[in-house]
């Protein structure tokens, strides 16, 4: 059974090479270094999302130190500062180490979309909501609901970390979506003859 040529149409690559598909093959194309990369940053960064609730645990309620401390001024300032600042140190540490790592990658990988929101936007939104969430119950059950200072900065550190990453997904995607659009709305196939 023999198949006319002139009826049976054939899509040339050229015809599905739009600036979508060429970012999902980039995608798929990026060395995997980066991704480990990638995910090795947002792993630091939950790390110190998971850190931080250690430097509000609570030493007001300890009632021998309380007495001591609490019988001058620099007592009172101890009590109301950071518990544990070994921990601050390692938490701000890993925190910048993770931005900093994602910063890099965003701008190296910055016109590929689809990379950007999957391995960037997606893991941090979710590791600042797991930090969030790790914080709020620390508050309430080994701080009986007090927030410190220490807390509130980690609450607005953590919150921003979240908003901006829901914010950057939500503009990529606005972004890939009007790619998307305007692949399938130049899809035209062209008629060629297989036999030429």
């Amino acid at each position: 059974m023999a198949v006319n040529a002139t009826t049976h149409a054939v899509t040339t690559y050229e015809d599905l090479e739009t600036a979508y598909v060429r970012m999902i093959v980039e995608a798929d194309e990026i060395a995997w270094e980066y991704n480990i990369i990638a995910s090795s940053a947002n792993w630091v960064l939950l790390a110190g999302y998971l850190v931080v609730p250690g430097t509000f645990t609570s030493l007001q309620r300890s009632s021998a130190l309380n007495n001591s401390l609490s019988h001058n001024t620099a007592g009172d300032a101890i009590l109301s500062t950071i518990q544990n600042p070994p921990l601050l140190a390692i938490a701000c540490i890993l925190f910048v180490l993770g931005t900093t790592t994602m910063g890099w990658l965003f701008r190296a990988h910055r016109i590929n979309y689809i990379w950007l929101i999957n391995r960037l936007f997606i893991p941090t939104l979710l590791n600042a909501f797991a930090g969030l969430l790790t914080i709020i119950i620390n508050i309430c059950t080994a701080r009986h609901g007090d927030v410190s200072i220490m807390a509130l900065l980690a609450i607005i550190t953590t919150g921003l970390s979240a908003t901006s990453s829901f914010a950057l997904t939500i503009m990529y995607k606005k972004k890939l979506k009007r790619l998307r659009e305007e692949h399938y709305s130049h899809r035209v196939p062209r008629r060629i003859n297989p036999t030429s």
